[in-house]
């Protein structure tokens, strides 16, 4: 059966296969834009049926530089063909051995198979299954395979996870593999050491000093190492035979070590005594925390991870603004404090927003949060020898204030200028808080909540300028409410208001981008501004806008009506900075086009008319 899928394989004409050479000059790949990608959402496959999806042309090129897929509940199929045009052999009259490195150690299930001369061969793993199992005791997942000189062979790979799907995949020869091996255990032993060093650093402190802060710090440390190591699989080796801790642990530690920073920071912030409310508050997230732990073993892993990231943010953000708060106070240890969680912030919200395909490089998030996590580590240490001479040049300073009554003084003078400064901040925030909001009330219109005319004409210079400036296309439409004349005659102004009320509702409802601004020009006319949209775009909003309001059915007060309107569209790139008058002509005679040619349409520069129908 899968000889003759290799055969058909090999006959289709219309089939892309994507096929990587291992040469002199190419011994280490990272592959992503090499390989072809297919989804199966129902995880129906198995390799003669993914044999049979390529035969047909259903795998896709992988456009992207690294393969990230997010959250999801679909199994993926990865193929390529592997060609050995390596000239110098490890061993000669034998086949080289290569090997393929899936480095991401927090998927569930990879499934290897090497199609070659008829024969499969393959090879299972992840992390459901036991640590001893793998071929090799390593962090990722490495599958060996061999070629004769200038063979080639069809490579596919199953991955399915319920983490974030990410296929970071190396192919390398034995000899880059043994290389590659030797860095990664270089960087890791680094991190390793630093934090060790540090903990057994700071256990000698506090066996000496038996001050609290650094038991937790110890504790700090070891925990905060063990999430990272577990990120990138290092510690899977410690618990073999535990599959599902080896799923969680991960998460597991990201909340032991959220509860150590949380002490930690309680004792080294001193918030029992300086920040009592913030003090409480932080007691209460510690619990939480700990009653993530056991819930780890019953909600779905996706959940766990939304849920740690979620956790860690905001303990990381309530943790800098305590630390802020003491620093404002004049404890300067807190700006140490200030500074790792700050790092933290920053390696949380980055893999967060990776896993999330917000933003991209997520192969370097484990790295980041493993080096962020030691910065962190090395402040706080730091901060610690700070605190000490804190605390020793605090009781000088008081034996010096109980010797000299001149400077008990001055420090109450200073304590009272501080509190003055705090009083005009606070009143000078709510004065420019009142002002702003004046600002707004005197750029809004009342009846429709849409911006007035006069915001206009600050605004639409300032974005012509703006897409003149980027190169970039401005759209503007103006539109009118068709017969609000004869509405306002018939029915009286109160429905006529109610009219406009609804119509400024619609245009809110249908501009929802934050750069697109709607504005009640004059009685029935509005004007939009529309940054970065070109004549197409501009038209789809002007289609939108015209069915919304032909689809409204006006009811108030016992009488009903039904409201068109017309629209003019103009769009440029601008080709100077202050043309931004003529755009508004432009859109204003558009208008008048759509009235002339018989109302609830919409008229643009060099588009057809739209196939409406007429008032």
């Amino acid at each position: 059966m899968l000889l003759a899928i290799v055969l058909i394989l090999c006959a289709a004409p219309g089939v892309v296969l994507a096929s990587v050479t291992v040469d002199e000059h190419h011994l280490d790949l990272n592959l992503s834009q090499q390989l072809l990608l297919l989804e199966d959402p129902n995880d129906e496959l198995d390799l003669a049926g993914a044999m049979i999806a390529s035969a047909e042309g259903l795998f896709q090129p992988v456009s992207e530089d690294h393969l990230q897929l997010g959250y999801g509940n679909s199994a993926y199929w990865i193929h390529f063909r592997v060609h050995n045009n390596l000239i110098e052999h490890s061993v000669e009259g034998a086949p080289d051995r290569f090997y393929l490195t899936v480095d991401y150690p927090l998927l569930d299930n990879v499934e290897f198979y090497h199609v070659h001369n008829g024969h499969t061969y393959s090879m299972v793993t992840g992390d459901i299954y036991l640590f001893d199992q793998r071929y090799f005791s390593l962090n990722s997942f490495t599958f060996p395979f061999a070629l004769q000189p200038g063979e080639s062979g069809d490579i596919y790979i199953r991955i399915y996870s319920s983490s974030s799907l990410f296929f970071p995949i190396k192919l390398q020869s034995e000899q880059a593999f043994i290389d590659d091996q030797f860095q990664i255990n270089s960087f890791d032993g680094v991190y390793i050491g630093i934090t060790i060093g540090l903990g057994i650093y700071n256990l000698f402190l506090w066996i000496g000093i038996r001050n609290r802060v650094y038991g937790y710090y110890v504790l700090m440390v070891f925990s905060i190492m063990l999430f990272n190591t577990s990120m990138t699989g290092l510690t899977f080796r410690f618990w073999p035979d535990s599959l599902y801790f080896q799923q969680i642990c991960v998460y597991f530690f990201s909340f032991t070590s959220g509860i150590l920073v949380i002490l930690f920071g309680m004792a080294y912030l001193q918030t029992h005594t300086s920040l009592p409310r913030f003090h409480r508050g932080l007691q209460f997230l510690a619990v939480i925390c700990a009653v993530c732990i056991p819930l780890l073993f019953y909600i779905p892993i996706t959940t766990s991870a939304k849920l740690t990231a979620a956790l860690t943010i905001f303990v990381a953000i309530i943790l800098i603004i305590a630390a802020i708060w003491r620093l404002t106070q004049g404890y300067r240890p807190a700006m140490y404090y200030c500074l790792g969680q700050g790092a933290v912030i920053v390696s949380v919200m980055f893999t967060a927003l990776t896993s999330q395909k917000i933003i991209p490089l997520y192969h370097i998030a484990p790295e980041v949060m493993k080096w962020c996590s030691a910065f962190e580590l090395i402040l706080f240490s730091i901060g610690l020898a700070d605190m000490v001479n804190n605390e020793r040049r605090l009781r000088e300073q008081a034996q010096q204030e109980t010797a000299k009554a001149q400077e008990q003084l001055l420090g109450s003078q200073i304590r009272l200028n501080q509190d003055l400064d705090k009083l005009v901040t606070l009143r000078t925030q709510e004065l420019e808080t009142a002002n702003q909001q004046l600002r707004d009330l005197n750029v809004r219109d009342d009846l429709t909540g849409l911006r007035n005319r006069r915001y206009l004409n600050e605004t639409l210079p300032n974005e012509y300028k703006r897409a003149f400036r980027d190169k970039v296309p401005l759209s503007v439409l103006i539109l009118d409410i068709d017969f609000f004349k004869q509405l306002n005659d018939t029915y009286g102004h109160q429905f006529g208001d109610y009219c406009l009320t609804e119509a400024g509702r619609i245009l809110t409802e249908c501009t929802r981008r934050p750069p697109d601004i709607a504005v009640r020009f004059g009685g029935e006319e509005f004007v939009l501004i529309l940054p970065s949209t070109d004549l197409q775009g501009a038209e789809l909003v002007a289609e939108k806008i015209r069915t919304a309001f032909e689809n409204n059915t006006i009811d108030h007060g016992g009488e009903t009506a039904q409201l068109t309107v017309s629209i003019g569209v103009a769009s440029e790139i601008p080709s100077s900075r202050d043309e931004h008058e003529s755009l508004l002509r432009m859109a204003d005679d558009l208008l008048y086009q759509a009235k002339a040619k018989g109302r609830n349409r919409v008229e643009s520069v060099g588009s057809q008319p739209s196939p409406l129908g007429s008032n």
